[in-house]
């Protein structure tokens, strides 16, 4: 993981995460414990939260990707026009 502080971003994202992924399988086993079955309605929105829940992880992934890759690319920058004050 890149070093640094936590923005804003990633604790929205943490606690929207950590939210629906709570909520969701929550609402889930309350409505199929009241039916007792599986219908196509509860396959749908059990898909929909798990989809949900992949977005979310890769979120977190691209923003921590990105991170990096702005870190790579402040380290070349600086090595660059450290080399072009050699010449």
């Amino acid at each position: 993981m890149v070093s640094g502080k936590t923005n804003v971003f990633e604790m929205v994202l943490l606690v929207v995460g950590v939210g629906s992924a709570v909520l969701g399988f929550q609402l889930i086993s309350r409505v199929y414990r009241g039916d007792n079955q599986i219908s196509w309605l509860m396959v749908i929105a059990i898909f929909s939260w798990l989809t949900l829940l992949v977005m979310f992880i890769l979120l977190s992934l691209m923003v921590d990707v990105s991170k990096k890759e702005l870190s790579e690319i402040k380290a070349l920058t600086e090595l660059l026009s450290k080399g072009k004050n050699k010449k």
